[in-house]
């Protein structure tokens, strides 16, 4: 791992009761900050593949379009409504920092709880058959 932690040894402290040394308020700052920096960096870094598996979708329904032909066109017009959707969708979250984007699921949670819980299984659940798969 190239990245190292932003504190060292004299950012501890002894208090002298036990010998044993505490993080300083500024060696805790500094750990507090550089785990909220990765955590940043790891969620922009998921957003930015769920933008690209977004808009993958988008081609596809293209191709599928395309496949389609004339002869289906009210079939072309519904994937050329699905298409535009989630281009909104993809821009919407390529344009949102984290915290916007924390502060929307917040207020999603308040707003439909039930809604929320459902996804948060449904996550659950693939995040669990992936892990399974990627072991097998």
């Amino acid at each position: 791992m190239t990245d190292q932690l932003p504190i060292d040894a004299s950012d501890w402290t002894d208090d002298g009761n036990d010998g044993i040394a505490t993080p300083g308020s500024n060696g805790l700052e500094s750990l507090l900050d550089f785990v909220r920096d990765r955590l940043i960096a790891m969620v922009e870094d998921a957003r930015d593949s769920l933008v690209g598996q977004v808009r993958g979708l988008t081609s596809l329904s293209d191709v599928v379009s395309d496949a389609l032909g004339e002869h289906a066109a009210p079939v072309t017009r519904v994937l050329g409504d699905y298409a535009g959707s989630i281009n909104s969708i993809a821009d919407a979250l390529e344009q949102k920092s984290v915290e916007e984007l924390v502060e929307d699921g917040r207020e999603l949670v308040r707003a439909q709880p039930g809604a929320a819980i459902g996804v948060a299984i449904a996550i659950g659940f693939l995040a669990g058959r992936m892990l399974k798969a990627a072991r097998d």
